[in-house]
């Protein structure tokens, strides 16, 4: 099976996504300042150009499916998304290594595009895309 790569974007910082490439995931692990964009970079500008890689976006910002462009630009890529807690790195960490499975599953058994937030539980629920 063909691996899948999450891109962290840039709310996740360096630290945690160059960790996590240090070690031996099942997936490849890619992350906004890695690849070269900047910090002020546009969320829809970024999502063109990952969108189309078919890679899995990891982020803290919670507004994607609020915000015009980032929503359009969502749909028109058909990004898969998943929301994740803005906690300490540990917790993240933790977080990660836990439901990256599910992650994963839910990926590769959806077309995208899709959003999923993960909440205090560590479960997954579906966005509503408008």
């Amino acid at each position: 099976m063909d691996t899948l790569v999450f891109f962290f974007d840039r709310t996740f910082g360096t630290r945690l996504p160059k960790a996590l490439a240090s070690l031996d995931t099942p997936f490849t692990v890619k992350w906004h300042q890695g690849e070269g964009f900047v910090d002020s970079m546009p969320d829809d500008k970024w999502m063109a150009i990952v969108g189309p890689r078919k890679w899995i976006c990891l982020s803290q910002d919670r507004k994607w499916h609020l915000v015009q462009a980032e929503l359009l630009a969502v749909k028109q890529h058909a990004m898969k998304c998943f929301y994740l807690p803005n906690v300490h790195r540990w917790t993240s960490m933790r977080q990660i290594a836990a439901r990256h499975e599910k992650i994963m599953s839910l990926s590769r058994a959806n077309a995208g595009p899709f959003v999923y937030d993960m909440k205090k539980n560590w479960q997954f629920y579906p966005v509503k895309l408008p």
